[in-house]
């Protein structure tokens, strides 16, 4: 708490400051220093998506990344539940999520929580499908970052939102802008009951027929809040961010929907950074970027069920994490040659303590166990870039070396035995792009690597063994991709296409004996082989039609015979979307966007029957959704309706998903 009052202190300190110097001059004087990655921002595999794109409407992080070619999103339950975000066929764990710069996957379980941040908060989204984003490893599937709000114009912003089943959210913004100075505060409220209708297969009220009833304990509340502070000081840029997230999850009962139910999963997170960036203006020294942050996040669930049973689970993770990375420009007669060495630091620790009505649980043979398990990394790596410079041809690649030590101890255990597990992998990805006026390609040939979670290693609460000889997740990609751009009939066309193949190698599976007891092994491998294909028609300057296709085709090798020759579960294999855009008027806009996405299955011997597909089929979906917006001032109303037609299909737990859903979200800006 200490380190927290004086972050306090410090930002408010700079932003009191730069008020007093600045209270004479008008926002539009301002000059903001920007400090770009080395990466190409153009490449056929990277795209940039900004606020203008999403803000106004009242999408989800989860749906805005849904319309983009190539990923995936299932969900379990409505709002707050689990999401998966698949990328070009890789598991929720092998992609990277970052937020202003920092990795949000947490080192015990692998994933990230896409409901932390409200869309509101967002200035920009990058999304890399195979390759890292500026300093850090090789991904398998790929890279998510999320740029929080820090605008140089001064902007008051409220929005409130209302839906179905009882969906209410509240959001404000506010940032004021100094000569040298930018401060953003924003802060959100969201609460959803979640109670739509769900066929029980065990009715509470009647256990020997199935009906339809509104899902009861389903409900979801989150607090959310931020503050950005970017100073501008000569040449250097120095960034101080705090973001805590509050929120409570009620987990229902999906066998019979008991009104007796009362279990739930609350957390409580804030992060706090600091980033530094020095402008050299030296021959070969471009600039020197120093970054720290440090995560607490803490976590209860309680398993209650009215007068029966009580479980009590308190988990509390920290991260903390340094990186210093520096560029080197070398120019010739040739071209430009960049270097940019980076290296990290990162430590996370995982402490979970459970509790039944007896008090703390004893870890013995036969009961869970609670852990104390800590993993640091060193993260040693550098980019290479070429631009040529009379032409659009740039070769660029990237090495990094990662040393990771695992440590994990059973508490409430006599004698418990410390276990430690040591490893150090290798990434690499190269690539080639050529940028010309109407023709962009690029081939990328990397390998990635997802090291196994402390949980994969070493267990955790519930009948869960560790796995410490684990080997990490491996997938060697080759990727090519080509963007088109052209006119015809003054309209302005543009063609997207990517094409790749990927072996991954060893697999993280949970097994379990007959006994109910799991854990985590290596076994398979995978070949994917994979097309996107987009289609970009601007008809006018106000209508403008896009088409997506995505085709996968998967084939595993496992030693166990029914798991040989398998497509992957989890994915889609078919996604075809079309989607409209078109401004009626200069007030009035819509959009409509309609998906069917086929052959996912659930389980690795792909034999499982699921409720809307035929008798072993693969299960699909059909979904469309349409939005309507109205701008008069600094007023924006937008209308939206999520599945339109009420199509039934399976979510990630395999049930079924929540159906047709409807959201109005007003927005005022300049108040």
């Amino acid at each position: 708490m200490f380190f927290l009052k004086r972050f306090f202190v410090l930002l408010l300190s700079c932003s009191y400051l730069n008020w007093v110097t600045a209270s004479e001059h008008s926002a539009q004087s301002v000059e903001v220093l920007t400090i770009y990655d080395q990466q190409s921002q153009l490449l056929n595999n990277y795209q940039i998506l900004t606020a203008e794109d999403f803000v106004n409407s009242s999408q989800t992080l989860a749906q805005i990344l849904q319309s983009i070619n190539g990923i995936q999103i299932r969900q379990i339950g409505g709002l707050g539940n689990p999401i998966s975000v698949s990328m070009r066929g890789s598991t929720s764990k092998q992609v990277q999520l970052f937020i202003d710069g920092q990795l949000v996957n947490d080192s015990q379980f692998g994933g990230f929580d896409l409901n932390q941040i409200p869309t509101e908060q967002i200035q920009s989204i990058e999304i890399s499908k195979n390759q890292a984003i500026g300093a850090g490893s090789t991904p398998i599937g790929g890279v998510i970052r999320i740029n929080t709000y820090n605008s140089s114009q001064d902007k008051l912003k409220l929005s409130l939102v209302l839906g179905s089943y009882a969906h209410q959210e509240l959001n404000l913004l506010f940032n004021k802008a100094f000569d040298s100075n930018t401060l953003s505060v924003g802060g959100s409220y969201l609460k959803t009951d979640n109670n739509y209708d769900y066929l029980v297969p065990q009715s509470f009220s009647n256990s020997n027929q199935s009906t339809s009833e509104p899902l009861g304990n389903n409900q979801f509340e989150k607090h959310n809040f931020f503050i950005n502070n970017q100073m501008t000081l000569a040449n250097q840029q120095i960034r101080l961010s705090l973001q805590y997230n509050d929120q409570n999850k009620a987990i229902p009962n999906y066998q019979n929907n008991t009104l007796e139910n009362a279990s739930n999963l609350s957390s409580e997170t804030w992060r706090l950074g600091y980033r530094h960036s020095v402008y050299i203006p030296t021959k070969w020294l471009e600039n020197l970027e120093f970054e720290a942050y440090r995560e607490n996040k803490s976590e209860r669930y309680l398993d209650i069920l009215a007068d029966i049973t009580r479980l009590d689970g308190q988990y509390d993770t920290t991260k903390s994490h340094a990186e210093f990375n520096t560029a080197f420009l070398f120019e010739n007669q040739y071209g430009d040659f960049a270097v940019s060495p980076f290296i990290q630091f990162m430590q996370q620790q995982f402490d979970s303590l459970s509790f039944d009505r007896n008090g703390p649980i004893v870890c013995n043979a036969i009961s869970s166990c609670d852990v104390m398990a800590k993993q640091d990394q060193q993260l040693l790596g550098s980019r290479f870039e070429w631009q040529q410079n009379d032409g659009g041809f740039s070769v660029y690649s990237l090495l990094t070396q990662l040393k990771e030590k695992n440590q994990n101890i059973a508490v409430n255990q006599a004698n418990a035995e410390k276990f430690i597990n040591k490893q150090d992998h290798q990434t690499q990805e190269v690539g080639l792009v050529y940028q010309g006026q109407k023709l962009k390609t690029q081939l990328v040939a990397s390998n990635g690597i997802r090291t196994p979670t402390l949980f994969e290693l070493f267990g955790d609460r519930g009948l869960f063994k560790g796995s410490q000889e684990l080997l990490p997740e491996q997938a060697k990609t080759v990727s090519l991709g080509v963007t088109f751009e052209h006119t015809l009939a003054q309209m302005n066309y543009t063609l997207i296409s990517s094409i790749y193949r990927q072996q991954s190698d060893n697999a993280i599976v949970a097994i379990f004996n007959t006994s109910g007891v799991g854990a985590y092994e290596n076994v398979s491998n995978a070949t994917l082989n994979g097309l996107e294909l987009e289609s970009k028609l601007a008809v006018t300057s106000d209508f403008n039609i896009n088409m997506q296709a995505n085709f996968i085709d998967s084939q595993t090798d496992s030693a166990i015979s029914s798991f040989d020759n398998k497509k992957l579960p989890g994915i889609y294999h078919q996604q075809y979307s079309f989607s409209v855009n078109y401004q009626i008027t200069p007030q009035w806009k819509i959009q409509l966007r309609s998906a069917l996405d086929k052959d996912l299955y659930f389980n690795r011997a792909n034999i499982f029957e699921s409720n809307n597909g035929q008798a072993g089929k693969p299960a699909q979906r059909k979904v469309t959704d349409i939005q309507l917006s109205y701008l008069r001032g600094i007023y924006h109303f937008n209308f939206s309706v999520n599945n339109l037609f009420d199509q039934q299909y399976q979510d990630l737990a395999n049930r079924p998903a929540q159906g047709r859903n409807i959201l109005f979200k007003l927005s005022i800006q300049g108040i």
